[in-house]
């Protein structure tokens, strides 16, 4: 059963993001190379951008991915009639920038 909360994404809020925090099943995904680039940007961003406090959790690409599927669970998307992964991304950047 999916749990669509209040929202009508596929988590219900941030807890349900925490309570399932331990990574479990492994996935490798190919990707492109400028989506690699991407998130190894966004790593490099996100380890310069924090003072010695704030590193108790490394943050990798990885991290990047739970968190971007996180994202997506938790908002609605119109799921119907998707064509392909360029149809996809289009609905979530409307979403997201909305």
């Amino acid at each position: 059963m999916i749990n669509k909360g209040r929202n009508g994404g596929l988590v219900s809020s941030i807890t349900d993001i925490e309570e399932q925090s331990v990574a479990s099943v492994r996935l490798t995904v190919p990707v492109r190379p400028d989506q690699e680039e991407v998130l190894t940007r966004i790593v490099r961003t996100i380890s310069t951008n924090r003072s010695k406090n704030n590193r108790q959790q490394r943050i990798t690409k990885a991290s990047i991915i739970r968190a971007y599927i996180d994202t997506m669970a938790a908002i609605a998307i119109d799921y119907e009639e998707i064509p392909n992964e360029k149809e996809l991304a289009r609905r979530l950047i409307d979403l997201i920038t909305g």
